[in-house]
């Protein structure tokens, strides 16, 4: 009986640290960094809403709450689209769905630099987990 006993919580406790383990840290959503253009632009926390950060420029709250990434291509770069005499970025947050549920809540906003000028388009909201290979189209829509 003992033995069982011991074992129980042996697994027990192994599969609370695989959990833990597995959980990503709100501190570290992965790409918040990328220079376009010849300008830094970041992706910060205030006050627990995602903020756009260009050097020169005020900081804009992005329609999203932290923590908040911009989206990655293949080889898991920030994705840059060059469309129509513009570079267009996507930033997102994605939150996985409470169980049983598979899903995830993902927002998405595109950014765009036209003539030297950020342009923040009206974010979305879909049902799919990031980071994604987002279409072109999800990037450029909104501009179009």
């Amino acid at each position: 009986m003992r033995t069982y006993v011991l074992f129980s919580l042996l697994l027990a406790s192994t599969l609370s640290l695989d959990a833990i383990a597995d959980q990503t840290t709100p501190d570290s959503p992965g790409l918040t960094q990328v220079e376009i253009a010849g300008k830094q632009l970041s992706l910060s926390n205030e006050n627990g809403r995602c903020v756009l950060n260009r050097a020169g420029d005020p900081p804009v709250k992005m329609d999203m709450q932290w923590p908040c990434r911009f989206s990655e291509n293949k080889q898991l770069n920030v994705r840059i689209e060059d469309y129509r005499q513009s570079l267009v970025l996507m930033v997102e947050r994605s939150v996985p769905m409470p169980a049983p549920s598979r899903d995830c809540l993902t927002d998405l906003q595109a950014v765009r630099l036209f003539k030297g000028q950020l342009e923040i388009a009206p974010s979305m909201r879909i049902s799919a987990c990031g980071p994604g290979l987002w279409d072109q189209k999800m990037f450029i829509w909104q501009f179009d």
